[in-house]
Protein backbone atom coordinates (compact mmCIF):
# COMPACT_ATOMS: atom_id res chain seq x y z
CA UNK A 1 0.00 0.00 0.00
CA UNK A 2 1.61 3.31 -0.72
CA UNK A 3 2.04 6.68 1.56
CA UNK A 4 -0.99 8.40 -0.12
CA UNK A 5 -3.21 5.69 0.81
CA UNK A 6 -1.87 5.00 3.72
CA UNK A 7 -2.89 8.53 4.53
CA UNK A 8 -6.24 8.23 3.06
CA UNK A 9 -6.99 5.35 4.85
CA UNK A 10 -5.64 6.79 8.44
CA UNK A 11 -7.66 9.80 7.48
CA UNK A 12 -10.91 8.05 7.25
CA UNK A 13 -10.38 5.92 10.38
CA UNK A 14 -9.81 9.72 12.14
CA UNK A 15 -13.06 10.81 10.93
CA UNK A 16 -14.78 7.69 11.97
CA UNK A 17 -13.58 7.97 15.77
CA UNK A 18 -14.39 11.92 15.07
CA UNK A 19 -18.23 11.05 13.88
CA UNK A 20 -18.09 8.90 16.93
CA UNK A 21 -17.91 11.59 19.17
CA UNK A 22 -20.35 13.60 17.14
CA UNK A 23 -22.51 10.96 17.00
CA UNK A 24 -23.06 10.63 20.99
CA UNK A 25 -23.39 14.54 21.23
CA UNK A 26 -26.25 14.15 18.62
CA UNK A 27 -27.91 11.73 21.59
CA UNK A 28 -26.62 13.19 24.51
CA UNK A 29 -27.94 16.80 24.08
CA UNK A 30 -31.55 16.10 23.70
CA UNK A 31 -31.52 14.38 27.04
CA UNK A 32 -30.44 17.50 28.91
CA UNK A 33 -33.59 18.69 29.14
CA UNK A 34 -35.51 15.61 29.98
CA UNK A 35 -38.40 16.39 32.31
CA UNK A 36 -37.51 14.28 35.66
CA UNK A 37 -38.60 10.58 34.88
CA UNK A 38 -38.63 6.98 36.38
CA UNK A 39 -35.41 4.87 36.21
CA UNK A 40 -33.41 8.37 36.82
CA UNK A 41 -34.07 9.48 33.08
CA UNK A 42 -32.22 6.30 31.76
CA UNK A 43 -33.53 5.06 28.42
CA UNK A 44 -31.90 2.25 25.92
CA UNK A 45 -29.84 4.90 23.83
CA UNK A 46 -27.37 4.84 26.71
CA UNK A 47 -26.53 1.92 26.11
CA UNK A 48 -25.66 2.98 22.55
CA UNK A 49 -23.88 5.95 24.03
CA UNK A 50 -22.18 3.53 26.13
CA UNK A 51 -21.13 0.95 23.04
CA UNK A 52 -19.89 4.28 21.12
CA UNK A 53 -18.16 5.38 24.01
CA UNK A 54 -16.27 2.12 24.43
CA UNK A 55 -15.62 1.42 20.70
CA UNK A 56 -13.99 4.90 20.11
CA UNK A 57 -11.41 4.86 23.63
CA UNK A 58 -10.85 1.03 21.72
CA UNK A 59 -9.55 2.94 19.02
CA UNK A 60 -7.37 5.07 20.50
CA UNK A 61 -6.27 2.72 22.62
CA UNK A 62 -4.35 0.74 19.45
CA UNK A 63 -1.79 3.58 19.44
CA UNK A 64 -0.68 2.48 23.08
CA UNK A 65 1.88 -0.95 22.72
CA UNK A 66 4.69 -2.37 25.06
CA UNK A 67 7.93 -1.51 23.32
CA UNK A 68 11.76 -1.89 25.35
CA UNK A 69 10.26 -2.22 28.57
CA UNK A 70 7.64 0.51 28.49
CA UNK A 71 3.85 1.61 26.97
CA UNK A 72 4.50 3.86 24.59
CA UNK A 73 1.84 5.95 24.96
CA UNK A 74 1.55 6.21 29.21
CA UNK A 75 -2.01 4.90 30.32
CA UNK A 76 -2.25 7.99 32.12
CA UNK A 77 -0.97 10.32 29.40
CA UNK A 78 -3.74 8.67 27.30
CA UNK A 79 -6.13 9.25 29.84
CA UNK A 80 -6.09 12.83 29.88
CA UNK A 81 -6.01 13.08 26.44
CA UNK A 82 -9.60 10.99 25.67
CA UNK A 83 -10.49 13.31 28.76
CA UNK A 84 -9.58 16.45 26.59
CA UNK A 85 -11.13 15.31 23.54
CA UNK A 86 -14.08 14.53 25.44
CA UNK A 87 -14.40 17.83 27.18
CA UNK A 88 -13.75 19.94 23.70
CA UNK A 89 -16.65 17.88 22.04
CA UNK A 90 -18.78 19.54 24.73
CA UNK A 91 -19.81 16.28 26.75
CA UNK A 92 -18.48 17.19 30.06
CA UNK A 93 -20.54 19.08 32.65
CA UNK A 94 -18.42 22.09 33.70
CA UNK A 95 -17.59 22.26 36.91
CA UNK A 96 -20.33 24.95 38.93
CA UNK A 97 -22.66 24.49 36.93
CA UNK A 98 -26.66 23.38 36.82
CA UNK A 99 -25.84 19.81 35.30
CA UNK A 100 -23.97 18.95 38.47
CA UNK A 101 -27.58 18.44 40.21
CA UNK A 102 -28.74 17.02 37.09
CA UNK A 103 -26.23 15.29 34.73
CA UNK A 104 -28.33 13.46 32.69
CA UNK A 105 -26.94 14.40 28.94
CA UNK A 106 -23.64 14.18 29.97
CA UNK A 107 -20.47 11.81 30.45
CA UNK A 108 -18.00 11.96 33.10
CA UNK A 109 -14.24 11.39 33.13
CA UNK A 110 -13.05 8.17 31.58
CA UNK A 111 -10.45 6.50 33.70
CA UNK A 112 -7.64 4.38 32.71
CA UNK A 113 -5.44 1.61 34.82
CA UNK A 114 -3.01 -0.78 34.16
CA UNK A 115 -2.97 -3.63 36.58
CA UNK A 116 -0.68 -6.09 36.15
CA UNK A 117 -0.41 -5.55 31.89
CA UNK A 118 -4.65 -5.64 31.97
CA UNK A 119 -6.10 -2.47 31.40
CA UNK A 120 -9.01 -1.46 33.21
CA UNK A 121 -11.45 1.38 31.23
CA UNK A 122 -14.15 2.68 33.58
CA UNK A 123 -16.44 5.21 31.85
CA UNK A 124 -19.55 7.35 33.34
CA UNK A 125 -22.96 8.28 32.03
CA UNK A 126 -24.63 10.78 33.95
CA UNK A 127 -28.32 10.29 35.34
CA UNK A 128 -30.50 12.09 36.85
CA UNK A 129 -30.74 13.28 40.51
CA UNK A 130 -26.72 14.01 41.16
CA UNK A 131 -26.04 10.27 39.64
CA UNK A 132 -24.00 8.57 36.94
CA UNK A 133 -24.11 4.98 35.20
CA UNK A 134 -20.45 3.26 34.89
CA UNK A 135 -19.28 1.33 32.90
CA UNK A 136 -16.11 -1.40 33.07
CA UNK A 137 -14.05 -2.68 30.53
CA UNK A 138 -10.82 -5.09 30.96
CA UNK A 139 -8.20 -5.40 27.77
CA UNK A 140 -5.10 -8.03 27.21
CA UNK A 141 -2.16 -6.83 24.67
CA UNK A 142 -1.82 -10.26 23.31
CA UNK A 143 0.60 -9.52 19.89
CA UNK A 144 0.27 -5.82 19.79
CA UNK A 145 -3.69 -5.91 19.54
CA UNK A 146 -5.93 -5.17 23.08
CA UNK A 147 -8.63 -7.93 23.23
CA UNK A 148 -11.20 -7.24 25.32
CA UNK A 149 -11.21 -9.82 28.28
CA UNK A 150 -14.43 -8.69 30.95
CA UNK A 151 -17.10 -6.10 30.91
CA UNK A 152 -19.46 -4.99 33.00
CA UNK A 153 -22.68 -2.34 31.89
CA UNK A 154 -26.24 -1.92 32.79
CA UNK A 155 -28.57 -2.11 29.55
CA UNK A 156 -31.81 -2.04 30.80
CA UNK A 157 -33.42 0.51 32.34
CA UNK A 158 -36.54 -0.70 34.20
CA UNK A 159 -38.04 1.60 37.40
CA UNK A 160 -37.45 -1.34 39.12
CA UNK A 161 -34.80 -3.37 38.34
CA UNK A 162 -32.40 -0.35 37.32
CA UNK A 163 -30.25 0.43 40.01
CA UNK A 164 -27.11 2.83 38.13
CA UNK A 165 -23.85 2.37 40.51
CA UNK A 166 -20.43 5.06 40.36
CA UNK A 167 -17.94 2.62 40.80
CA UNK A 168 -15.10 2.84 43.20
CA UNK A 169 -12.77 0.43 42.07
CA UNK A 170 -11.98 -2.30 39.37
CA UNK A 171 -9.69 -5.10 40.75
CA UNK A 172 -7.92 -8.15 38.32
CA UNK A 173 -6.05 -10.83 39.65
CA UNK A 174 -2.30 -11.21 38.23
CA UNK A 175 -1.78 -13.91 35.85
CA UNK A 176 -0.35 -17.05 37.18
CA UNK A 177 2.18 -18.08 34.92
CA UNK A 178 3.08 -21.52 36.11
CA UNK A 179 3.35 -24.08 33.49
CA UNK A 180 0.65 -26.03 34.50
CA UNK A 181 -1.64 -23.71 35.86
CA UNK A 182 -4.56 -21.69 33.66
CA UNK A 183 -3.00 -18.41 32.28
CA UNK A 184 -6.56 -16.98 32.09
CA UNK A 185 -8.08 -17.79 35.28
CA UNK A 186 -8.31 -14.73 37.00
CA UNK A 187 -10.98 -13.21 39.87
CA UNK A 188 -12.14 -9.76 39.36
CA UNK A 189 -14.01 -7.62 41.88
CA UNK A 190 -16.35 -4.53 41.15
CA UNK A 191 -17.11 -1.92 43.92
CA UNK A 192 -19.72 1.14 43.70
CA UNK A 193 -22.04 2.60 45.46
CA UNK A 194 -25.51 4.08 44.58
CA UNK A 195 -24.93 7.88 43.89
CA UNK A 196 -27.45 10.40 45.35
CA UNK A 197 -27.47 13.76 46.60
CA UNK A 198 -28.84 14.30 49.82
CA UNK A 199 -27.36 11.74 52.04
CA UNK A 200 -24.33 9.09 52.29
CA UNK A 201 -26.64 6.57 53.89
CA UNK A 202 -26.96 4.80 50.34
CA UNK A 203 -26.19 0.91 49.25
CA UNK A 204 -23.03 -0.30 48.31
CA UNK A 205 -22.60 -2.97 45.81
CA UNK A 206 -19.78 -5.69 45.51
CA UNK A 207 -19.52 -8.50 42.89
CA UNK A 208 -17.14 -10.92 42.14
CA UNK A 209 -16.46 -12.84 38.72
CA UNK A 210 -13.83 -15.61 37.76
CA UNK A 211 -12.59 -15.85 34.55
CA UNK A 212 -10.96 -18.91 33.02
CA UNK A 213 -9.89 -20.53 29.52
CA UNK A 214 -12.77 -22.78 29.28
CA UNK A 215 -15.60 -20.27 30.17
CA UNK A 216 -16.96 -18.35 27.11
CA UNK A 217 -17.71 -15.26 29.59
CA UNK A 218 -17.03 -14.71 33.06
CA UNK A 219 -18.91 -16.03 35.72
CA UNK A 220 -20.44 -13.79 38.03
CA UNK A 221 -20.06 -15.32 41.68
CA UNK A 222 -21.09 -12.83 43.71
CA UNK A 223 -23.94 -10.17 43.25
CA UNK A 224 -24.39 -8.54 46.62
CA UNK A 225 -25.12 -5.05 47.96
CA UNK A 226 -25.37 -3.76 52.04
CA UNK A 227 -26.29 -0.12 53.29
CA UNK A 228 -23.44 1.92 54.29
CA UNK A 229 -21.62 5.13 54.07
CA UNK A 230 -20.38 5.69 51.04
CA UNK A 231 -18.83 8.34 51.82
CA UNK A 232 -16.49 6.60 54.08
CA UNK A 233 -13.50 4.63 52.22
CA UNK A 234 -14.32 1.49 50.40
CA UNK A 235 -11.67 -1.32 49.73
CA UNK A 236 -11.32 -4.12 47.25
CA UNK A 237 -8.34 -6.66 46.50
CA UNK A 238 -8.03 -9.42 44.48
CA UNK A 239 -6.62 -12.73 44.40
CA UNK A 240 -6.48 -16.04 42.21
CA UNK A 241 -8.16 -17.85 45.17
CA UNK A 242 -9.56 -14.84 47.29
CA UNK A 243 -11.23 -11.59 47.23
CA UNK A 244 -11.35 -9.06 50.23
CA UNK A 245 -13.93 -6.16 51.05
CA UNK A 246 -14.10 -4.06 53.43
CA UNK A 247 -16.52 -0.56 53.94
CA UNK A 248 -18.65 1.38 56.74
CA UNK A 249 -21.93 -0.19 57.35
CA UNK A 250 -24.67 1.62 59.81
CA UNK A 251 -25.44 -0.63 63.35
CA UNK A 252 -29.26 -0.33 63.99
CA UNK A 253 -27.73 2.03 66.94
CA UNK A 254 -26.11 4.36 63.55
CA UNK A 255 -22.80 3.54 64.47
CA UNK A 256 -20.44 3.01 61.87
CA UNK A 257 -18.64 0.13 61.85
CA UNK A 258 -16.48 -2.40 59.52
CA UNK A 259 -17.76 -5.04 57.14
CA UNK A 260 -15.00 -7.33 56.35
CA UNK A 261 -15.68 -9.93 53.38
CA UNK A 262 -13.01 -12.30 52.84
CA UNK A 263 -14.27 -14.93 50.24
CA UNK A 264 -12.08 -18.19 49.32
CA UNK A 265 -12.72 -19.44 45.93
CA UNK A 266 -13.06 -23.44 46.16
CA UNK A 267 -14.82 -25.55 43.38
CA UNK A 268 -15.66 -22.73 40.68
CA UNK A 269 -17.56 -20.94 44.08
CA UNK A 270 -17.09 -18.40 46.69
CA UNK A 271 -17.13 -19.35 50.20
CA UNK A 272 -16.95 -16.40 53.56
CA UNK A 273 -14.40 -17.00 55.67
CA UNK A 274 -12.13 -15.48 58.37
CA UNK A 275 -11.42 -12.38 59.18
CA UNK A 276 -14.88 -10.97 59.37
CA UNK A 277 -13.47 -8.66 62.57
CA UNK A 278 -10.54 -7.05 63.19
CA UNK A 279 -10.83 -6.37 66.78
CA UNK A 280 -13.29 -8.15 69.81
CA UNK A 281 -15.49 -4.79 69.61
CA UNK A 282 -15.90 -5.19 65.97
CA UNK A 283 -16.46 -8.77 65.99
CA UNK A 284 -19.08 -8.32 68.93
CA UNK A 285 -20.87 -5.55 66.26
CA UNK A 286 -20.94 -8.40 63.54
CA UNK A 287 -22.30 -11.02 65.60
CA UNK A 288 -25.19 -8.68 66.48
CA UNK A 289 -26.15 -7.53 63.34
CA UNK A 290 -25.51 -10.59 61.36
CA UNK A 291 -27.92 -13.00 60.91
CA UNK A 292 -28.13 -16.43 63.01
CA UNK A 293 -27.32 -18.30 59.90
CA UNK A 294 -24.01 -16.52 59.58
CA UNK A 295 -22.94 -15.95 63.39
CA UNK A 296 -23.89 -19.60 64.18
CA UNK A 297 -20.18 -21.37 63.70
CA UNK A 298 -18.64 -18.39 64.88
CA UNK A 299 -20.17 -19.10 68.59
CA UNK A 300 -19.31 -21.52 70.83
CA UNK A 301 -20.84 -24.74 70.69
CA UNK A 302 -21.58 -25.51 74.07
CA UNK A 303 -23.62 -22.10 74.13
CA UNK A 304 -25.39 -21.41 70.68
CA UNK A 305 -28.83 -22.47 72.30
CA UNK A 306 -28.48 -19.50 74.77
CA UNK A 307 -26.77 -17.10 72.80
CA UNK A 308 -29.21 -17.75 69.71
CA UNK A 309 -32.44 -16.72 71.68
CA UNK A 310 -30.09 -13.13 73.09
CA UNK A 311 -28.88 -12.86 69.12
CA UNK A 312 -32.46 -12.89 68.20
CA UNK A 313 -33.86 -10.25 70.60
CA UNK A 314 -31.23 -8.06 70.45
CA UNK A 315 -31.57 -7.99 66.54
CA UNK A 316 -28.56 -5.55 65.61
CA UNK A 317 -27.99 -3.42 69.03
CA UNK A 318 -25.60 -2.16 70.85
CA UNK A 319 -22.82 -1.73 68.35
CA UNK A 320 -21.46 1.20 70.61
CA UNK A 321 -18.84 -0.20 73.47
CA UNK A 322 -17.21 0.98 76.63
CA UNK A 323 -12.98 1.06 76.05
CA UNK A 324 -11.00 -0.35 76.46
CA UNK A 325 -11.93 -4.45 75.93
CA UNK A 326 -10.25 -6.12 78.80
CA UNK A 327 -8.20 -9.79 79.07
CA UNK A 328 -8.93 -12.33 81.08
CA UNK A 329 -6.21 -12.78 82.87
CA UNK A 330 -6.68 -16.85 83.57
CA UNK A 331 -7.22 -17.15 80.19
CA UNK A 332 -5.17 -16.08 77.75
CA UNK A 333 -7.34 -16.37 74.60
CA UNK A 334 -10.78 -14.84 76.12
CA UNK A 335 -11.61 -10.94 75.71
CA UNK A 336 -14.11 -9.40 77.25
CA UNK A 337 -16.52 -6.83 75.41
CA UNK A 338 -18.33 -4.12 77.46
CA UNK A 339 -21.60 -2.25 75.73
CA UNK A 340 -22.43 1.39 76.35
CA UNK A 341 -26.77 0.46 76.29
CA UNK A 342 -27.83 4.18 77.02
CA UNK A 343 -31.59 3.72 76.48
CA UNK A 344 -31.79 0.51 75.04
CA UNK A 345 -34.91 -1.63 76.39
CA UNK A 346 -32.52 -4.49 76.46
CA UNK A 347 -30.26 -3.50 78.54
CA UNK A 348 -29.34 -6.54 80.84
CA UNK A 349 -26.87 -7.99 79.56
CA UNK A 350 -24.03 -5.12 79.46
CA UNK A 351 -21.03 -7.87 78.45
CA UNK A 352 -19.66 -10.05 76.02
CA UNK A 353 -17.23 -12.64 76.15
CA UNK A 354 -14.76 -13.62 73.10
CA UNK A 355 -12.36 -16.11 72.45
CA UNK A 356 -9.00 -14.73 70.19
CA UNK A 357 -7.18 -17.07 67.67
CA UNK A 358 -5.27 -14.72 66.70
CA UNK A 359 -4.75 -13.40 63.90
CA UNK A 360 -8.33 -11.95 63.07
CA UNK A 361 -10.23 -15.45 64.29
CA UNK A 362 -12.79 -14.67 66.99
CA UNK A 363 -15.88 -16.72 68.63
CA UNK A 364 -18.69 -15.56 70.93
CA UNK A 365 -18.06 -17.34 74.12
CA UNK A 366 -20.63 -15.59 76.52
CA UNK A 367 -23.06 -12.70 77.50
CA UNK A 368 -23.51 -11.79 80.70
CA UNK A 369 -25.20 -8.66 82.81
CA UNK A 370 -22.11 -8.71 85.27
CA UNK A 371 -18.49 -8.71 84.43
CA UNK A 372 -16.52 -11.99 84.89
CA UNK A 373 -13.94 -11.96 87.38
CA UNK A 374 -10.53 -12.74 85.72
CA UNK A 375 -11.71 -10.16 83.13
CA UNK A 376 -9.98 -6.86 84.51
CA UNK A 377 -6.67 -5.99 82.34
CA UNK A 378 -7.31 -3.33 79.93
CA UNK A 379 -6.28 -4.18 76.75
CA UNK A 380 -6.01 -0.98 74.88
CA UNK A 381 -3.69 -2.46 72.08
CA UNK A 382 -6.39 -5.21 70.88
CA UNK A 383 -9.22 -2.45 70.16
CA UNK A 384 -6.60 -0.95 67.62
CA UNK A 385 -7.62 -2.25 63.82
CA UNK A 386 -4.51 -2.81 61.47
CA UNK A 387 -5.42 -1.30 58.16
CA UNK A 388 -5.78 -3.91 55.90
CA UNK A 389 -4.73 -2.43 52.46
CA UNK A 390 -1.99 -0.46 53.55
CA UNK A 391 -3.66 2.77 52.78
Amino acid sequence: MGRLALILLFGSVLSAADDRLAGIHAILVPMRTSPITEARGATPPLTTIKHELRDWIEFRMSGMQWKNGRWTINPSVLEEQINDELSQADLFCLQNSTCLQNPLGYLDRVALDMQSGFLVVRTSIGVQTCGTDDSAYIYESTDGRWRRVWESEQTKYEEKTYFPQRLVDVKISPSDWHPKSDHAEHVIVTTGVFPWCSSVWQPVYYRVWQTKSKYPDARLLLDGSEQADIAAPIHARAYKKEVLIEFQVIADDAMRVPEIQHYVVENDNLRRTDPVALTPQDFVSFWLRHAWKEVSERTDQTKRASLKALHERYKGTDSEFTSPTRHCTLHPDLWQVATNPGADPHSTVHYFLIRGLLPFRFKMVGASDHPWADCTKDDPAVDKAPDLFGN
